[in-house]
């Protein structure tokens, strides 16, 4: 194997390891949070990191066997990466966007 090729796989094995660990630690955030939004939002950037795992999951697996049950296989896991990341995306800015307004109400409550 060359260098390249050994390079290229680590990246990949280390960016499939960053992206489970971001979608576990933002599992355990919307878990551990009481507020909705918050819950909604932190399940919105798992479900992303989730889509990104897929991603690089089928990249790898493509890259590294070379068969065609691989790229079948490998195509559906990127296909799938790619709708989970457009959908919880535009999912994560629409909470963000709420954020402020769930604090205000939050702050409110709390105050009386």
């Amino acid at each position: 194997m060359s260098t390249g090729f050994q390079l290229l796989i680590t990246t990949l094995v280390t960016a499939l390891i960053v992206s489970f660990l971001m979608f576990f630690i933002y599992k355990v955030r919307q878990i551990r949070t009481k507020r909705d939004v918050r819950k909604a939002y932190y399940n919105a950037m798992a479900r992303l990191w989730f889509g990104v795992f897929l991603i690089i999951f089928g990249t790898n697996s493509i890259v590294q066997f070379n068969t065609v049950v691989t790229y079948i296989i490998g195509g559906i896991f990127i296909a799938l990466g790619i709708i989970n990341v457009t959908h919880f995306n535009k999912a994560r800015k629409y909470f963000k966007s709420n954020l402020p307004i769930e604090d205000e109400a939050y702050d409110k409550l709390n105050k009386q």
